[in-house]
């Protein structure tokens, strides 16, 4: 019988087919990449839209496609039996990132990343914004509305959806003719919207910091995305390539560089938004952020991204892979890191807590 370590991996989506796709082809690219690594027992447990749980022998739509479905009740038992010594998240809906993580909690599993607390602030674009703000953060002017409201600020602004990711229902309102279908579409997505004022095109980067054992900070080298001024935001379209039926089945290129050509000016602006950022939201093992640099070198937080697949094409490993850091030293050092947070706490084995 093996000693290596079993590391859960949680994948699926109790919201929709299209976060479900999202789930898996990120968690199948972290699967893949770690298949051969042979650290760790790796078990694929993937929740469903139906509210039924599967455990897959592996990440093939094969395998996908013919494992027993169980109800959540038997799925506990089995994660019990299997007694993890941690899980990997790759749930990307709301329900995802926040009740199945906090599920995580109450099965006394280490978690590795941002714990259920966390990813609930930080889905909330609004929220989000004004806890960072408070902390010394640049943010764009922005106002929320609801259904039946229309915003006060003057075009050109970004409507966005409060509580949605993969800049799904995001418009840019340059004129107020369009404002009335912006509102439509993403009102599809929440009820409460986020307007937020167009920052000029000057950059747009990704920024992230990853904890180091020692717990100090390490920015890690920028993206940078090449837009233009008649393309000049990201969408969903920019980031997965979907089948007719819009589920996603991949990533999507597109122009991007990394490390991006950042000067030390820059570079000392995005580590301060980047670390008041991570303080401010009480991130644990990494974070990062959409940044949008104005024309005149001023970087502006826009919305934080906390969450990791360990795919080699994730944006934290991607990353970290420009700072001499490979995929596999990072996903292990966050997983062992996790498992010795349950060690140091002293905690009993995985069940139900109470």
């Amino acid at each position: 019988m093996s000693t290596r370590p079993v590391v859960l991996h949680l994948c699926g989506s109790a919201a929709s087919d299209y976060y479900e796709g999202v789930s898996v082809v990120y968690a199948t690219g972290c699967l893949e990449e770690i298949a051969e690594h042979g650290t760790y027992t790796n078990v694929l447990c993937i929740v469903h839209l139906d509210g039924s749980w599967s455990f897959p022998s592996n990440v093939s739509e094969a395998a996908r496609s013919s494992a027993e479905r169980v109800s959540m009740d038997q799925a506990v038992l089995k994660i019990k039996e299997l007694n993890p010594s941690a899980v990997v998240p790759h749930m990307f809906c709301l329900p995802g990132m926040t009740a199945f993580r906090g599920f995580c909690d109450v099965m006394n599993i280490p978690l590795v990343g941002n714990p259920a607390a966390v990813m609930a602030l930080s889905t909330n674009k609004w929220q989000t914004r004004a806890v960072v703000a408070s902390h010394g953060v640049k943010v764009p002017e922005a106002e929320i509305v609801s259904i039946g409201e229309v915003p006060k600020m003057q075009p050109p602004f970004l409507i966005k959806p409060c509580n949605e990711d993969n800049s799904q229902g995001i418009s840019l309102v340059r004129e107020l003719s369009t404002l009335q279908n912006a509102l439509d579409n993403a009102f599809q997505f929440d009820h409460e919207l986020l307007v937020e004022r167009y920052v000029p095109l000057g950059r747009e980067l990704r920024v992230a910091v990853l904890e180091m054992d020692d717990m100090t900070l390490q920015l890690l080298p920028c993206i940078e995305y090449f837009l233009t001024e008649e393309d000049p935001i990201r969408t969903a379209e920019h980031k997965l390539v979907t089948d007719k039926s819009g589920k996603p089945v991949g990533l999507a290129s597109g122009g991007r560089k990394c490390p991006a050509d950042i000067d030390e000016t820059l570079r000392e602006k995005l580590r301060d938004l980047a670390t008041r950022s991570h303080k401010a939201l009480g991130c644990r093992d990494y974070s990062l952020y959409d940044v949008r640099v104005d024309p005149q070198g001023e970087p502006y937080f826009i919305e934080a991204c906390l969450y990791c697949s360990f795919a080699p094409k994730s944006v934290v490993v991607a990353m970290a892979a420009q700072a001499g850091q490979d995929q596999r030293t990072v996903f292990e050092m966050l997983v062992n890191r996790a498992i010795n947070r349950k060690k140091a706490a002293g905690t009993k084995a995985v069940g139900m807590k109470g």
